[in-house]
C-alpha cells in the first residue's frame, strides 16, 4: 500500500527541486543587472556561469517534466492525487490520532480529542477539485514546457535546432511562477489534510519561496565578494 506522508515527502522534494532551480537562476540574474560588480564577474568568468545556467536550466524543466509526467507508471502531481484518492483512508480520523500520538511520543495530550473532534476528514471530491486545478497547469505545461523539455533539454531534434528561441519566447517568468505557486499550494493543502485534519484552499498559503532563495542567494554573493583572494604564499591579494 502506498505511504502517503512518503509520496507527500517525494512530492515536497519534486517541487523544493523546481523552485531552487528557477528561482536561483532568476536571482542571480537580477542581482547581475543591478550590482557591477557581479555583473562583470559573471562575465569575466563566462563559461563557469554559461555551465550554472545550462544546469539551473536543465534541472528546472527536467524536474517539471517529472512533476506534469502522464505516464501512469511515473511519479507526478497526478499519481500523487490519484494515490490520495486510493488510500483516503489515510486521512481519516484513526490515522490522524495515530500521527499526532506519534509526534507526542506516545503520550496522550490533554487536547488531543477536542482537536480531533473538530478535525475535517477529506472526501474524493476534496481531491478531484485539485486534480481538476491540475489539468488547467498540465494543459499549459503540454503547450509551452513540455515542447522545450522533450525537444531541447532531454534531446536535440533538429528541426527544433532553429527554433529554440521562438520555444523559449513561448515561456513567461509571471506564468512559471505562477505554476511553482500552484505546485506548493496543493503540496500545503494535502499536509495540512494529513497531519492537522484542516481543509484549506489554493492561495491560502504565502508562496516565499522567491524570497527564501533571493536571500540565501544575495548572501552567498555577500560573502563571495568579501572572501580575499589569497596567493600561493599565503597572502591575501584584496
Amino acid at each position: 500500500m502506498d505511504n502517503i506522508e512518503r509520496l507527500l515527502k517525494l512530492f515536497r522534494d519534486e517541487v523544493t527541486t523546481a523552485c531552487w532551480a528557477f528561482f536561483v537562476w532568476k536571482t542571480i540574474n537580477n542581482t547581475a543587472s543591478g550590482d557591477a560588480k557581479v555583473h562583470k564577474a559573471l562575465n569575466e568568468n563566462a563559461v563557469s556561469w554559461n555551465i550554472i545556467t545550462h544546469s539551473l536550466q536543465n534541472t528546472f524543466f527536467v524536474t517539471l517534466g517529472r512533476i506534469f509526467d502522464v505516464d501512469g507508471n511515473a511519479f507526478s502531481i497526478h499519481s500523487f492525487l490519484r494515490a490520495c484518492i486510493e488510500h483516503i483512508d489515510q486521512f481519516s480520523i484513526v490515522a490522524l490520532r495515530e500521527r499526532k500520538l506519534r509526534d507526542a511520543k506516545g503520550k496522550i495530550p490533554e487536547w488531543l480529542e477536542d482537536y480531533l473532534s473538530d478535525a475535517y476528514v477529506p472526501r474524493e471530491i476534496d481531491f478531484q477539485r485539485l486534480r481538476g486545478e491540475t489539468s488547467k497547469r498540465q494543459k499549459q505545461y503540454d503547450e509551452i514546457y513540455r515542447p522545450i523539455r522533450n525537444k531541447v533539454i532531454a534531446h536535440r531534434e533538429q528541426q527544433r535546432i532553429q527554433n529554440v528561441d521562438e520555444l523559449f519566447g513561448r515561456t513567461n517568468i509571471g506564468q512559471i511562477e505562477d505554476v511553482l505557486n500552484f505546485l506548493f499550494q496543493v503540496q500545503s493543502i494535502v499536509s495540512q489534510l494529513l497531519f492537522n485534519g484542516r481543509l484549506t484552499a489554493i492561495g491560502e498559503f504565502t508562496f516565499d519561496e522567491d524570497e527564501y532563495v533571493q536571500n540565501d542567494d544575495e548572501d552567498m554573493l555577500r560573502k563571495l565578494k568579501a572572501q580575499p583572494v589569497v596567493s600561493p604564499d599565503g597572502f591575501a591579494t584584496r
